[in-house]
């Protein structure tokens, strides 16, 4: 988890600002991070792997796991250090510096199709897999000219969008917004808070049962107001009474009954697989403000919750995803998925890399299956490890 500064008193929709929660990533280093392996291996990608690596005009080319994030986000290190160690060549790039590289890539051609052949940076590589976390035009650094740190921003974000979907594969998978979640959660039969979309909380906290509700934003937990400086505006639990007396707001905001329950879960879904945590805290923001006090206990995936979560990936299209849920004696009530949740914090909290395993085997399967491979995955035990000395850095959940 990236340090936190601020007091206590998160800035919550419609309140008035506290001192707020900061995340700083100003000054992270960041840079483009190539790990090949010991024997790369290259094909001519029009053709299949069978093809020498001096033959024809695409000769030469390494397939190549690509992942993009924040230059201060622990995850996809890790990630990269354990593939480097299961064969696997990969290349890192961050939202912070990646307008100093240089690409160029054939769109349309005799086949007129894009020819999967990227040049990055003096590297001819074919993406196998592409998996883009926490990667927003936000984070670019700026340029005295507004209309260019747009437009370059936007530019490099809008590609690396549009590689996840010209990629053989590609990770997380779709993004449903939080109203599309709760939406098609409901349509699915799982059970989600009563929720109303608002700019009056105080309305929609008359239309709501009990003596508390959750007030969320609509869109991320986390506004960038400068490049590395992202300011929390985290969902709050409040006295019922107390938001009926607030003001209306000029932006609409998510009011949810607060359900009693006997267990919040964390289930990461990776590729099929699924890894659950208990977690325990006194507040929406408690792993910002109060880390110490946050429990997190592996456990194992009730039946009721991992079907939820299997039918709801499945109806969305999502490889990966962090699922938070509510367990209520025997029902499971869905929270939202994060298509970027973090999962190094939970591991660190909790000890293990059942994740991190997870993860690692998932890419390096979809990285073989681009090639048309079909081995055996490695066994579990294998990057278990090679992730001994994994790095414990942490990142934002």
């Amino acid at each position: 988890m990236l340090s936190a500064a601020g007091d206590a008193g998160t800035p919550g929709p419609g309140r008035s600002y506290d001192p707020p929660l900061t995340v700083d990533l100003r000054g992270t280093p960041g840079s483009v991070s190539w790990r090949p392996v010991d024997s790369e291996r290259h094909i001519e990608p029009d053709t299949g792997p069978d093809v020498g690596p001096d033959t024809g005009p695409d000769a030469g080319v390494l397939p190549c796991v690509v992942l993009a994030d924040r230059a201060g986000c622990a995850e996809f290190a890790v990630l990269q250090d354990t593939l480097h160690r299961l064969g696997v060549p990969s290349v890192r790039v961050d939202a912070e510096t990646i307008a100093s590289l240089r690409l160029s890539t054939t769109v349309t051609g005799d086949t007129g199709g894009m020819s999967g052949v990227l040049d990055l940076d003096g590297r001819r590589i074919m993406p196998t897999v592409v998996w883009a976390r926490h990667f927003s035009p936000r984070a670019m650094p700026a340029t005295a000219d507004a209309v260019e740190t747009l437009l370059r921003a936007e530019s490099w974000h809008a590609l690396v969008r549009q590689l996840c979907s010209l990629a053989p594969a590609s990770l997380p998978g779709n993004r449903p917004g939080r109203l599309e979640q709760l939406a098609g959660a409901a349509r699915a039969g799982v059970r989600v808070p009563r929720t109303v979309v608002t700019t009056s909380p105080a309305e929609a906290a008359a239309r709501l049962p009990g003596p508390r509700v959750v007030v969320k934003v609509v869109e991320e937990h986390f506004v960038e107001t400068e490049p590395g400086l992202l300011t929390g505006v985290l969902p709050e639990i409040a006295a019922r009474e107390e938001v009926l007396r607030r003001p209306a707001l000029d932006y609409p905001v998510i009011v949810q009954e607060h359900v009693e329950h006997d267990a919040e879960l964390r289930v990461y879904h990776v590729a099929g697989a699924l890894h659950a945590y208990a977690v325990g805290k006194r507040s929406p923001d408690s792993p910002w403000r109060e880390e110490g006090e946050v429990t997190v206990t592996p456990v194992a995936v009730p039946p009721a919750a991992a079907d939820a979560v299997r039918r709801l990936a499945a109806l969305w299209g999502m490889t990966y995803g962090a699922f938070d849920l509510l367990l209520r004696k025997d029902e499971v009530v869905f929270l939202e998925v994060n298509p970027d949740g973090d999962w190094r914090w939970f591991e660190a909290k909790a000890g293990g890399h059942a994740v991190s395993t997870a993860v690692a085997l998932a890419a390096r399967t979809l990285h073989l299956a681009a090639l048309g491979n079909a081995v055996p995955p490695a066994p579990l035990d294998l990057v278990d490890f090679l992730l001994l000395g994994a790095r414990r850095a942490g990142s934002v959940r």
